[in-house]
């Protein structure tokens, strides 16, 4: 922000100015809610907005009310000075993205497609949306000026694991490393990449640490363990321009390409979301050089609020339907002030379901299982009990891959409810991804469902997160999109579509019965129907 005076010359004047454009912004805040009031239908979305522009405005000149005062005070010599005029005018500036862009032209431009990743040699039965693939290099190619990636991991090239034996499953990823180091070596464009800072397996960051050896984007490593004794950076997302993005539980990862079941969206033409996605990546990329709470607490502190949330999402068009758009992110610690809880986000979608909650997660486990001691999370689990009970029709797909022996005891004991109260149902299944042995001796446990969505008759939940109280309430990173649409069958295109994908992958020949699941695998250890117990050697050393 640019006071056209001299701040160390003459304080004073300065204080006065700062003070008088204060003025201005309480008038216009009047002004603005006069206005506001005058459009009954947009009443309390613009003056939210209208809010949360007020006090960001007002907060910049704060920061530089409290500057000037200590220049006037100590001397322009003084540390105090320095710290005040320099850095707190740094902190006075908004982010580039943050009000070049409105929402009644987000309403006619913005895009949302749905993307999805389906293991080799898998069919299904009905629709078969656009590959993560050929979105990524869509967003990679055609992108103009900046792409930020922030990634669980970065292993795309199979080399890093399993050597010269994996190049013939990880071509696709070759291709997005490829689109990546070509974006910034050779288009000259502005790449930058946070990552999770620790390693849990072989190769998990060597293509990030590749690609910045190489001057193709500048990488920086979240540790939210050293910041916050716990959780990772587990967010999977790419912006370019500030204006395209994908958000998604596909990791930069060649198995997340071709060899898992993942799920994402693919949004275009929307610099109101993307700008939102990119203050959240600007967290974690200043995140990255602190060392303690404090520190990350104060670059919170300097991002601006959050335009879209459950209560005031983005209003645009999906296939001519009116549909609401809002992001919402994980840990609580670390979102930027308005941001919803995507923890909050899941329960109130599934405490307002009247007819089905259909949920397709990796792992499905009311407990701390990460932890020190593992402890119970009910959180999720008491609203689908809550669900079941009032009559709503509740599906559940999994991986069983982490914990069965725990995870499938707690799943039972919801199917338990089925035909309790009010025509209760529930019934579970357990995805199992077919791997043959040529391929079981290269990607042990690699081939399953990644996907962590979530579809009710209105609604739709696409996530970052497995559904376990590590990822929502242990300081781990999170990223979901919540897509909201009428409750007419004509009303709601895109909810339709997500409710086909789950029927797909339910009626498949993929998912067995938490019966049969429980008497093959944890009974009985039945050869290659159980999922193959983690190889140690690939772990990271």
């Amino acid at each position: 922000m640019h006071l056209g005076l001299d701040i160390k010359a003459d304080p004073k004047k300065a204080i006065a100015h700062s003070v008088m454009e204060s003025t201005k912004i309480l008038k216009s805040r009047n002004n603005d809610g006069k206005a506001v009031h005058a459009d009954s239908t947009m009443h309390s979305r613009r003056l939210h907005q209208a809010a949360n522009s007020f006090h960001w405005r007002m907060l910049q000149h704060l920061i530089v009310l409290a500057a000037i005062v200590a220049v006037f005070i100590f001397g322009s010599g003084s540390t105090v000075s320095k710290l005040s005029t320099e850095k707190a005018l740094d902190i006075a500036k908004p982010q580039l993205h943050e009000r070049d862009y409105d929402a009644k032209s987000c309403y006619k431009t913005c895009s949302i497609e749905i993307v999805e990743s389906i293991p080799q040699n898998l069919t299904f039965n009905g629709f078969i949306p656009r590959t993560t693939t050929d979105a990524w290099l869509d967003l990679l190619n055609n992108a103009h000026s900046s792409i930020s990636i922030a990634a669980y991991k970065s292993s795309l090239r199979g080399k890093h694991v399993f050597g010269n034996e994996s190049q013939r499953y990880s071509s696709e990823g070759e291709a997005i490393y490829k689109a990546i180091k070509n974006a910034g070596i050779n288009r000259k464009l502005s790449l930058r990449m946070v990552e999770n800072g620790l390693s849990k397996d072989k190769g998990d960051n060597e293509d990030g640490k590749s690609l910045h050896k190489q001057g193709a984007l500048v990488r920086r490593g979240l540790n939210m363990k050293k910041v916050f004794g716990s959780g990772t950076m587990h967010s999977k997302f790419i912006i370019a321009d500030n204006r395209d993005f994908y958000v998604g539980s596909a990791n930069l990862d060649w198995r997340s390409l071709n060899q898992k079941m993942e799920l994402g969206v693919f949004v275009t033409n929307c610099p109101c979301l993307a700008g939102e996605m990119s203050t959240i990546f600007d967290s974690y990329w200043h995140g990255a050089n602190v060392n303690n709470i404090d520190q990350f607490s104060e670059i919170l502190r300097q991002q601006p609020p959050a335009m879209y949330n459950r209560h005031t999402p983005l209003i645009m068009q999906y296939a001519g339907v009116r549909t609401e758009v809002y992001l919402a992110s994980s840990p609580k610690p670390i979102e930027t002030p308005s941001r919803t809880w995507d923890l909050d986000a899941v329960v109130h979608e599934i405490s307002r379901a009247k007819k089905f909650i259909n949920v397709h997660v990796m792992d499905y486990i009311p407990m701390f299982v990460y932890a020190k001691q593992k402890r119970f999370w009910p959180v999720i689990d008491n609203a689908l009990r809550a669900a079941i009970l009032r009559g709503v029709d509740v599906k559940l797909l999994v991986a069983a891959l982490h914990y069965p022996e725990i995870s499938l005891k707690f799943i039972k004991s919801l199917e338990l409810l089925t035909g309790t109260v009010n025509n209760a149902t529930f019934e579970a299944r357990v995805f199992k991804v077919p791997t043959s042995v040529d391929a079981q001796m290269v990607m042990r446990r690699e081939r399953r469902t990644h996907n962590k969505f979530m579809v009710t008759e209105n609604a739709v939940i696409i996530g970052t997160s497995n559904w376990s109280g590590d990822y929502f309430e242990s300081k781990g990173t999170g990223i979901a999109i919540v897509i909201k649409q009428g409750t007419q069958e004509k009303q709601q295109p895109f909810v339709t579509t997500m409710q086909r994908i789950f029927i797909r992958d339910w009626d498949s020949a993929y998912t067995h019965s938490l019966n049969e699941y429980i008497s093959e695998c944890i009974e009985a250890r039945t050869g290659s129907f159980c999922e193959a117990e983690k190889d140690r050697s690939l772990l990271a050393h």
